[in-house]
C-alpha cells in the first residue's frame, strides 16, 4: 500500500494534492496560516510544511488535523483530498480510519459520520432547556436536578 519515490519518501495518493487544495482553502475562505494551525492545534510551521511546493519539505496532516480542518471551516473532505488518482499500479500508504474500496466509499463514509454527529447534538428543545437552566439560581438547579433522578 506504500509507493516511494526515488528519494525514498512515501506517496500518498489521496494526499497528493493536499497542499493546493489547502492553500485554496485557505484563499476561498480568507485564513491565515497561523488560522488553520490554530484550527488543526499544530504550530503554523506545520501548517507551511503542509503547503509547501517543495516535495522534501513536505509533511501531511493527521486524520485528526483532516476531521478538525473540515468539521471547522465547514469544507467537506473530498474537497481536501485526491480521490480521482487515476496510475495504474501505484498503491498509497493507508491513512487510520481511512480504508475505501473505491472512491465512492468516501461518500458513503462522510455520510454515516455526517449522521453520527447529527445523533450528538443538541435539538432546539434540549438547548433551550440548557439555557434556561443556566439561568436559574442555585436552588432552582438543584430541582431540576433532583427531578431528573
Amino acid at each position: 500500500m506504500i509507493n516511494a519515490d526515488l528519494s525514498g519518501r512515501l506517496d500518498m495518493k489521496y494526499l497528493r494534492n493536499f497542499y493546493k487544495h489547502l492553500k485554496q482553502l485557505r484563499e476561498d475562505k480568507r485564513l491565515t496560516e497561523d488560522d488553520i494551525s490554530v484550527i488543526c492545534q499544530v504550530d503554523a510551521s506545520v501548517v507551511r510544511a503542509w503547503e509547501s511546493e517543495q516535495p522534501e519539505k513536505r509533511c501531511f496532516p493527521t486524520i485528526d488535523n483532516l476531521i478538525d480542518l473540515c468539521l471547522k471551516t465547514g469544507t467537506p473532505l473530498e474537497t481536501l483530498l485526491a480521490l480521482n488518482y487515476d496510475r495504474e499500479g501505484e498503491e498509497q500508504l493507508e491513512l487510520p480510519g481511512l480504508a475505501f474500496i473505491d472512491e465512492h466509499d468516501v461518500n458513503l463514509s462522510l455520510d454515516y459520520l455526517h449522521n453520527e454527529i447529527e445523533k450528538l447534538l443538541p435539538t432546539e428543545d434540549e438547548v433551550e432547556l440548557l439555557k434556561r437552566y443556566r439561568r436559574s439560581d442555585d436552588e432552582n438547579k438543584k430541582l431540576i436536578l433532583q427531578l431528573m433522578v
